[in-house]
């Protein structure tokens, strides 16, 4: 998780960023003493979790985590303070997790424990459609993807998370092009796009690059195309003949889906 911290105590701070490099998975991008440079951070960045001190001058922490929240509503937010006082306002802003002072590396263990089990939670809230035309939902709104970026996400996608080399996708998607390094360079061009825009949606670790190519992390989404497969018992009725309708290279899985519709039909005939 990539985490910022703000604090405006400099020993705080720095106590914080120290025990969390014990943490694995919890990756300190940012320690802020001042909201509103944790806050332009926030804009340009992509941040999984906030750990915000309640009391600071001007914007204080309660302040800090709405703003935060209107930012990345999916933004887990943690309120740390030496006051039980807050717990209320902790609660009445849906802060994710309460910190009290002083704390240790256990308590930022258990901590993490919670933490992870709400970003599973939340990563499954995504959801590939590849039925009819390739669309990605995050919470129920369309997560703005477009051009060549969008479609190599696309085709890795259909591999379920088997590994797709680059050259593989790019003489896919780019038909009857050269697979030379002057040509690649327009695919890992397309393919920065897309990361870019996967971070930007909090979504950046859907995508992931091998030394050779990509896939996908199948635990961080559900699609109807893995329903189907698995035999899902309304996967086949949302299938209607169409499978990511937008590109060419998408028929060659057509005649597999249409085949196992009609034996669905005669099946439940």
């Amino acid at each position: 998780m990539k985490a910022i911290v703000v604090d405006d105590e400099r020993l705080m701070l720095a106590k914080f960023v120290r025990l969390a490099q014990g943490i694995e998975d919890l990756e300190v991008v940012g320690a802020f003493k001042d909201t509103q440079d944790a806050l332009g951070f926030a804009c340009n960045s992509c941040v999984d979790v906030a750990f915000l001190d309640v009391e600071m001058p001007g914007i204080d922490g309660i302040e800090l985590a709405g703003r935060l929240r209107e930012l990345r509503p999916d933004m887990l937010i943690v309120l740390v303070t030496a006051y039980e006082s807050y717990i209320h306002e902790a609660n009445r802003i849906g802060a994710d997790y309460y910190v009290m002072k002083p704390y240790n590396a256990q308590v930022l263990h258990v901590m993490m424990e919670k933490l992870r089990l709400l970003a599973a939670r939340q990563s499954r809230n995504v959801h590939i459609q590849t039925f009819g035309r390739f669309l990605v939902r995050k919470g129920g709104k369309p997560v703005p993807l477009t051009g060549k970026a969008k479609e190599i996400l696309a085709l890795v996608v259909t591999r379920r998370g088997k590994e797709i080399s680059n050259e593989a996708i790019y003489s896919t998607i780019w038909e009857n092009r050269p697979c030379d390094n002057t040509s690649m360079s327009v695919y890992y061009n397309a393919l920065k796009r897309l990361k870019d825009a996967l971070a930007r949606a909090g979504l950046d670790g859907l995508l992931v690059s091998t030394p050779h190519g990509q896939t996908v992390d199948t635990s961080l989404f559900d699609c109807d195309f893995y329903d189907w497969k698995d035999g899902a018992t309304d996967a086949g009725s949302r299938f209607e003949g169409e499978f990511l309708s937008e590109y060419s290279w998408g028929e060659y899985l057509i005649g597999e889906l249409i085949s196992a519709k009609a034996q669905m039909g005669r099946h439940s005939a």
